[in-house]
């Protein structure tokens, strides 16, 4: 009778990801540049850095993102003002002849 055939499990597939699981177990120890007077490692810059790990920054618009007309600001700075004044006359019906930062204390 023929001998029964083992069931050999197929080997592990690599991914894209074991190459920067393996660089990231090298900086497991992080790298030091001695250690300071108090006892603690001293830092090197970038030592530690895994390549492929860290995302290209984006390049930031310098400016506003949004343009707004002139009279929606003016409109929003001028309910803004109203809310302000209109809360301070609300608060002083309320705290008599002290400010409220004086009655908190």
């Amino acid at each position: 009778s023929p001998a029964p055939q083992r069931n050999t499990a197929p080997a592990w597939r690599s991914s894209p990801n074991d190459d920067l699981v393996r660089q990231a177990e090298r900086v497991r120890q992080p790298a030091a540049g001695g250690v300071t007077t108090s006892g603690l490692p001293r830092r090197v810059p970038r030592a530690n850095l895994v390549p492929g790990t860290a995302q290209q920054q984006q390049q930031h618009q310098s400016g506003p993102q949004v343009s707004r007309a002139p009279d929606d600001v003016r409109g929003r700075l001028t309910n803004l003002r109203r809310g302000i004044a209109q809360g301070r006359q609300a608060g002083h019906g309320q705290t008599g002849s002290f400010p409220t930062h004086q009655q908190e204390r």
